[in-house]
């Protein structure tokens, strides 16, 4: 062979090498991006049912449209089972590989160590965390580190009927306690209808808007319901009877909501155009703008005794963790959950408020009738105490002031006895 064939040779050789390497070479590329040449499926617990089931299922249908490298594998647990699977699950290390959990149920999995954190994660990607508002993400931190980013803020806010307010010559959004009950004497007064429909008894549900409140009038005055370490009450003072007495008067006083209203009645009356106020949570908004003829308007809780508060609540997203930790599950998720919160005004279409400065300005958002008149609870969302009693607390509360409303209870008799219930609950934990 002389020299010019050998080298036509050899050149043969190394083009029929390459060629048949190409395939191998990117084969290996798609490994990386989706492992084993196939996407990365990412399992993930679900507890959105109805109507919020729905918004969500369709962010996640999105979600594997937009990504075809990850694989989204959803599983929707009923509420009234999820927690009880969910902390078997965890406490096996094989719960799926991202989760739902209430911001007042991290406290329940972070210390045990049940919960993955994120902020290796979240470094590697540069995630715009200074994009969340800062409430609901520092709800996530635990020791400085985060352990779930917030999906949502569901806070507790105003709605109100604008053609009773029309007919009542109502002109102006209430936004102190006292402009709260003259526009509801007015509605009652000058329409027949109910002023403030707000639960006060307990039926299907407690009555839990009377500790919502409760938290949120003390807030607005500077107080938070617990102490700084959450050791003990910190309500049986000069605003906590402030904030009590309000609660009481608007029932015994000024007769502007009935005794004896339960959850499910304050809401149908709203709904049926029978009230002129109502303070429920943001979920009630998809309930509201279904019913046929209602006009209303929806607000921020008003800073009826000083500065905006109001209880919140948040969906936070989790990763948890697993016998056997995936990286590149781990990267799937997190790339899901910022996904999530970076689209929130999808999510918004359930009625939650997003918790990203970005989503509040989309016009995408903007666009969506009442919750950008809202949007702004966000900025002033207060969030449970960090203490495992809390649920029990929560309970135990709404029964005192259950109790203190229907009997126009004396607010100092109350609060003494509140505060023994309270810190009896916390010295149990």
């Amino acid at each position: 062979m002389n020299k010019a064939t050998l080298k036509r040779s050899l050149f043969a050789a190394l083009i029929l090498t390459v060629f048949c390497a190409a395939p191998l070479l990117a084969g290996g590329g798609q490994d990386k991006a989706t492992g084993a040449g196939g996407p990365v499926e990412v399992s993930f617990w679900s507890l959105f049912t109805g109507g919020d089931g729905e918004f969500f299922d369709a962010m996640v249908a999105e979600f594997n449209r937009t990504h075809p490298d990850i694989v989204m594998k959803t599983d929707t647990v009923k509420f009234d089972d999820y927690y009880t699977k969910l902390t078997t699950a965890l406490a096996a290390r094989n719960a799926p590989d991202v989760v739902v959990v209430h911001q007042s149920n991290l406290l329940n999995y972070v210390p045990k160590g049940s919960l993955y954190s994120l902020d290796d994660l979240l470094t590697q990607v540069n995630a715009p965390l200074d994009d969340f508002f800062a409430a609901p993400l520092e709800a996530c931190r635990f020791d400085g580190k985060l352990y779930a980013l917030p999906l949502d803020v569901h806070a507790l806010i105003m709605y109100y009927n604008t053609e009773l307010f029309r007919q009542a010559g109502v002109s102006k959004v209430p936004v102190t306690y006292d402009e709260v009950i003259q526009a509801a004497q007015a509605v009652r007064d000058r329409t027949g209808a109910m002023g403030l429909a707000v639960d006060n008894t307990t039926a299907t549900y407690k009555a839990y808007t009377l500790t919502r409140l409760f938290m949120s009038l003390l807030k607005q005055q500077g107080v938070d319901i617990l102490s700084a370490d959450n050791t003990k009450a910190n309500f049986n003072n000069a605003a906590g009877e402030k904030a009590l007495q309000g609660l009481i008067d608007t029932v015994q006083r000024y007769k502007v909501t009935p005794a004896q209203l339960d959850y499910d009645g304050a809401m149908a009356e709203f709904r049926l155009g029978k009230a002129g106020m109502h303070f429920n949570g943001v979920w009630a908004t998809g309930a509201f703008e279904k019913q046929d003829g209602l006009t209303f308007a929806a607000v921020p809780l008003p800073a009826m005794m000083g500065q905006p508060a109001a209880w919140s609540g948040s969906h936070t997203l989790a990763v948890p963790v697993q016998k056997t930790m995936d990286q590149k599950k781990l990267e799937a998720a997190v790339t899901f959950i910022l996904w999530m919160t970076e689209h929130g005004e999808l999510w918004a279409k359930a009625g939650h408020i997003p918790t990203r400065k970005s989503v509040s300005e989309k016009p995408e958002f903007k666009a969506l009738p009442y919750r950008s008149g809202y949007a702004d609870a966000a900025a002033s969302a207060i969030a449970p105490p960090r203490t495992g009693a809390w649920d029990e607390i929560y309970n135990g509360l709404s029964d005192s002031l259950e109790y203190a409303v229907a009997t126009n209870q004396n607010v100092k008799t109350a609060l003494a006895e509140m505060e023994r219930k309270v810190n009896n609950i916390i010295a149990s934990y």
